[in-house]
């Protein structure tokens, strides 16, 4: 999405790891709103009339997102949730879901069709809400909760998952309308007002460092 963008392999896809300097980039981001690019994150929806039976105690209510930074599971309605992963060649990873199988439940790996963003920084929030109708008031959405909504006209996946005790933002949409959606964000108040940054700056904003 940048032509001077550091790429690195990681399970076969290529991720952006900076754009300039890691530091540079924090200090963007943390001034305004930071965009980073996560596709490649494994991706399930799993579905099921007894879906709490087939999460058993991984299940989490409707609206919210259970498991932990390495292996997210959002509940969307009554009978679907995101599944989301790190990046892997491991096809079997969605296992951690349910390790024996169950033969009520439906699975369909998405990762190859989605794009994902993680929106970070102090107009975060401002950034989701010029793409959408959704209401992300802090008593409507509040950490660690998703919805699905339309986002500039298309249809997305939308976690919050506060970092760095700043609001941030996972988006999820169609691949075919990843560019679209990216660029769209970037032109967001003005000059310096939406700056990308890579995973580097990422993992070290995960990490509180």
């Amino acid at each position: 999405m940048n032509a001077e963008a550091i790429m690195a392999d990681v399970a076969g896809w290529q991720m952006v790891q900076r754009y300039t300097d890691t530091e540079d980039e924090l200090q963007a981001a943390m001034r305004s709103a930071g965009i980073c690019d996560i596709t490649g994150r494994s991706i399930v929806r799993v579905k099921s009339f007894e879906l709490d039976r087939v999460l058993g105690r991984e299940s989490p209510k409707i609206g919210s997102i259970g498991g932990d930074d390495d292996f997210l599971i959002a509940r969307l309605t009554a009978e679907e949730v995101l599944a989301i992963g790190p990046p892997t060649t491991d096809e079997n990873w969605q296992r951690k879901i349910d390790p024996i199988g169950h033969p009520v439940r439906y699975i369909v790996d998405v990762t190859s069709g989605i794009t994902a963003c993680r929106i970070v920084g102090p107009r975060a929030r401002d950034v989701i809400a010029s793409l959408t109708d959704l209401d992300l008031r802090e008593h409507s959405m509040p950490d660690r909760t998703c919805a699905q909504a339309g986002f500039a006209k298309v249809h997305g996946t939308l976690l919050r998952l506060d970092i760095a005790n700043t609001a941030a933002y996972e988006l999820y949409v169609a691949r075919e309308y990843g560019v679209y959606v990216w660029e769209l964000m970037l032109e967001l108040f003005g000059h310096d007002g939406v700056v990308p940054f890579g995973n580097e700056a990422l993992r070290r904003l995960e990490k509180g460092s």
